[in-house]
């Protein structure tokens, strides 16, 4: 009977890297919030609000800056109550907290869309800049739809057509609606020929 020994590469084919052991603890502390604020501790709901924006503020700054700098309210709610645990927010404390965060000149702020949707923002990151940022988008692609700008920018397609209705708006931007969907174009009108 003989014995042959392994290639000494697929014994180490299964280790992690002191790299991977680090981020992989870091994700696993980003999952959650230690010790979340509970309306129980706080006597006026004011002072709830204020202390509750202040650590949605610290939770969700690095995932907001990973996505872009702008996040949906919707995914905000989801993000924050998987993490919470068994101490869920309800849709009015989340909101009403987002609502302090601009007064309490927090990283974040909430940001509502002329179509009435809600997002979690960068205070950094004004209505020009992602307007700009957009625009530049249209004009190295020479057109865009919603769905390519979410994918070029790694966010959600809704987050990808508020974007482009932004730039329209401020007529940096002309819409092509037709059987196909809808399309963005630089607009040449603005340009001096």
């Amino acid at each position: 009977m003989r014995f042959t020994q392994e290639p000494e590469d697929a014994e180490k084919q299964g280790e992690i890297t002191k790299d991977e052991t680090v981020r992989f603890k870091s994700y696993l502390l980003s999952l959650g919030i230690d010790d979340p604020v509970t309306r129980d501790n706080f006597r006026s709901e004011t002072q709830f609000h204020k202390s509750l924006a202040k650590q949605l503020a610290d939770f969700l700054k690095q995932p907001v800056e990973e996505v872009g700098g702008m996040m949906s309210l919707a995914d905000v709610y989801c993000r924050v109550n998987r993490a919470r645990g068994l101490e869920l927010l309800s849709p009015e404390d989340l909101l009403t907290a987002c609502h302090t965060m601009a007064g309490l000149g927090l990283p974040l702020r909430l940001h509502k869309f002329d179509s009435g949707v809600m997002v979690l923002q960068l205070s950094s990151q004004n209505s020009e800049a992602v307007v700009a940022a957009t625009e530049q988008s249209i004009r190295d692609l020479g057109s865009i739809s919603a769905e390519q700008l979410a994918q070029e920018l790694g966010i959600s397609v809704v987050l990808a057509k508020e974007r482009l209705l932004a730039t329209e708006k401020a007529g940096k931007a002309c819409r092509d609606d037709t059987i196909e969907g809808l399309r963005f174009y630089p607009n040449l009108f603005l340009e001096k020929v």
